[in-house]
């Protein structure tokens, strides 16, 4: 190994690489200050990707800022996460601005940020270049928000998940063009165990060295588990003995002053570890975790503990709100206390919050420095202004996702919801101001309705299976009479770039599958007029089932459990299937079921209901002309110009509660309490209580009951003129 000055710029191009013993400059190049910093040149390190080697587009250390004897700095580390392709504050798929999204808003609060501070250190911690139609550039040598990354001057990237849903040469040559740092401490090429990119990378601010950590979810492979292609001679370790791995040889190579986590990852495990293990483990190593992918947003205190202990949370944002932290439930995080806890951070999703860690540090009488206190916030971009210059300079993307969402190919006959709109008792489809039906309740939840068995009668088209299961992924999601069909609409019904696959299952395991489904809900109760949700469960995990299948669901009967290993533990006794390709339904039988590639990787594969083999897969789009399921649904639409309702009806479920004379459906008519009680909720004079720790997804936890008062509330804004204050009445509960 050779050790050669790097001439490093602020804005991370690397200009030059020349000899120190020749050289021992300093320059500068307009307003760009250009820093020498030692980078080693090791021969497994590549600047573009090559198989076995690791992607290093920066020298060992970046420095920031060199002011010399100093004796107290703060360093500010600034994130977003879960971009999704919102480089501009716009949902193509809804046609509508979407006012706290967008990289063109995070630009305004930056410039603020920056003249507050010259020693931001800028990252993104992925699922950032897919969703939002940003597959319309996947083309481009450089996909446009990578590029708005680099405009913004972004430091690190750590990809997500989502990075790899395309082949792999599209996430290589997208981290290859990014000018900062690229990490993650458990991608590794397969056959000889490298780092596909960096671990961590180190940073420099007068003296003081911080160090940002990396990580990816380990369950990719599960996820991709249909187009392996996608990641190609890679595998992903375990998070946390990678993330053990990684700070120890970080720590004897650089022992850095500030060690941060940059996690693409959930708080509990959805697949891999999540990030609650990982800093109960090594919370006297880690100072400040700034995570992603659960699309969450929070401000919590992980206290240190042993692996196998229980985890200790604490909510230390300020009246639960996850804006800023509040001091009076942190306390001082300093020398005393440091090895005892960390804090986390997630600034949820598609750039609705900037979040910021503040990092406080001293020199004691050794010249050492030494921790003064950390303060974290999520800075939201709630209707700020997006910035001029981005939005000039990408207006293209905008334009072209416009027009193409735009584009109308057919038109839509007949009611695909039963009432017209989306939501259950109002039947009213989602406000876009407020971001939610009125219930939150969408009636294609909870009925049969032709708005899933149009995506599922493709599915089964193109696959030639007897069944199909679909989630519905969006509360947005509708078809109205006589509406244009444009593009946009098969993205708000398929929000997602899954592709389709068909497998052989046995009965005994396609029960266990739709069990596990209808776990979703929370069980039915002696007066409730509608449905919850189970808390913690994803909508989008929720998946109904169509085609030659007829069966009932009860909300009385057990759900499926399933030890640590997968093991069933309870088979649990809420789905009692009547018949299958006309023949009664046989636990012994095969049948052929539809399924997208994340359900099949990530549930149905892992849990052992088919062959890890892939034995078991007859049908895998990936390997047709159109492979996304939701542009099946564009290509239907535009060979026939139309989707009727009426082509889309097959009534082959219901639940028992919804039966005509289920407990639901009669409490809704008894001409008494329940009716009354329906009756208030249609007219939006009570509400629901939605899941407080997450409003973006507002998951119903408690069904409203006519026995039990404390189920709902009164709507505040119920006589407002205004629709959009009415719903607001029903975002928080009191």
């Amino acid at each position: 190994m050779t050790n050669l000055r790097v001439m490093y710029m602020l804005n991370k191009k690397v200009l030059a690489v020349v000899i120190s013993a020749a050289l021992g400059l300093t320059a500068c190049n307009g307003d760009d200050e250009i820093v020498y910093v030692d980078k080693p040149i090791d021969s497994a390190i590549s600047s573009t990707v090559a198989e076995g080697k690791t992607l290093s587009n920066t020298p060992d250390i970046i420095v920031k800022s060199a002011i010399q004897d100093v004796s107290e700095v703060t360093i500010t580390i600034a994130a977003t996460s879960d971009l999704h392709g919102r480089l501009f504050g716009y949902d193509y798929a809804i046609d509508g601005e979407d006012k706290d999204a967008g990289l063109t808003r995070i630009a305004t609060l930056l410039k603020e940020e920056k003249a507050k501070t010259s020693n931001m250190i800028l990252i993104d911690i992925g699922d950032t270049v897919q969703g939002n139609s940003a597959q319309l550039f996947n083309d481009h040598p450089t996909h446009p928000v990578v590029s708005t990354l680099n405009a913004l001057d972004y430091d690190l990237w750590v990809p997500g998940n989502h990075e790899f849903n395309f082949e792999r040469e599209f996430i290589d040559r997208n981290l290859a063009h990014f000018n900062g740092a690229v990490v993650s401490s458990n991608i590794k090429w397969e056959e000889s165990s490298t780092n596909y990119i960096r671990s961590f990378q180190v940073f420099e601010v007068d003296g003081a060295k911080v160090a940002i950590v990396g990580l990816t979810p380990s369950n990719i492979p599960n996820w991709e588990a249909s187009a392996p292609d996608h990641f190609k001679g890679l595998k992903f370790d375990e998070e946390l003995a990678s993330t053990q791995a990684a700070v120890d040889t970080l720590i004897a190579k650089h022992h850095p002053d500030v060690i941060v986590g940059a996690f693409h990852l959930g708080r509990t495990s959805g697949g891999g570890t999540g990030v609650y293990k990982i800093a109960a483990a090594m919370a006297d190593q880690f100072d400040v975790i700034i995570a992603g992918h659960e699309h969450a947003t929070y401000i919590e205190s992980i206290t240190k503990s042993e692996v196998g202990a229980d985890i200790v949370t604490q909510d230390i944002s300020a009246e639960g709100k996850h804006s800023a932290e509040d001091k009076t439930l942190a306390g001082v995080y300093d020398e005393s206390n440091r090895t005892n806890s960390v804090k986390i951070i997630e600034p949820g999703k598609w750039g609705s919050a900037l979040a910021k860690a503040d990092i406080k540090l001293k020199k004691n009488a050794a010249g050492k420095w030494e921790m003064v206190d950390t303060t974290l916030a999520n800075i939201s971009t709630y209707n700020i202004e997006q910035d001029t210059d981005i939005s000039a300079q990408y207006q293209y993307v905008d334009d072209m996702a416009k027009t193409d969402a735009q584009e109308v190919i057919g038109k839509v006959v007949g009611v695909f919801t039963p009432g017209g709109g989306a939501d259950e008792a109002v039947h009213e489809d989602i406000n876009n101001e407020v971001g939610r039906l009125y219930t939150t309740i969408h009636t294609a939840k909870v009925q049969d309705t032709p708005l899933m068995d149009f995506i599922n009668a493709i599915q089964l088209q193109e696959s030639g299976a007897d069944i199909s299961a679909v989630s519905l992924f969006s509360d947005g999601s509708n078809l109205i009479d006589d509406q244009d069909y444009a593009k946009k609409d098969s993205t708000r019904l398929y929000k997602y770039d899954n592709t389709l696959i068909g497998v052989n299952i046995t009965g005994e395991n396609l029960k266990r599958y739709m069990e596990w489904s209808y776990s979703y809900f929370n069980p039915y109760k002696d007066g409730d007029i509608t449905v919850s949700f189970r808390k913690g469960a994803k909508s989008y995990n929720y998946d109904q089932f169509d085609g030659k299948i007829n069966f009932v669901v009860d909300l009385t009967g057990d759900v499926l459990t399933m030890d640590e290993n997968y093991k069933v533990t309870n088979e649990g006794s809420r789905i009692d299937i009547s018949e299958i390709n006309g023949e009664p339904f046989d636990s012994n039988a095969t049948y052929k079921l539809a399924l997208n590639s994340y359900r099949y990787g990530s549930q149905v594969k892992k849990y052992g209901w088919v062959s890890d083999t892939g034995e078991d897969k007859f049908y895998d789009s990936v390997n047709e002309t159109t492979y996304a399921i939701r542009d099946m649904l564009t290509g239907f639409v535009l060979t026939n110009k139309a989707v009727n309702a009426g082509d889309y009806i097959n009534n082959n479920w219901e639940f028992k509660q919804y039966q005509a004379n289920g407990a639901i459906t009669l409490a809704r008519t008894d001409k008494g309490a329940g009716q009354a009680l329906w009756t208030q909720l249609v007219n939006k004079e009570i509400c629901v209580k939605i899941d407080p720790e997450n409003p973006k997804y507002p998951g119903i936890l408690h069904s409203v009951n006519f026995n039990d008062a404390s189920s709902y509330f009164a709507n505040p804004n119920k006589d407002n003129a205004d629709q959009d204050k009415v719903y607001e009445g029903c975002v928080e509960a009191p």
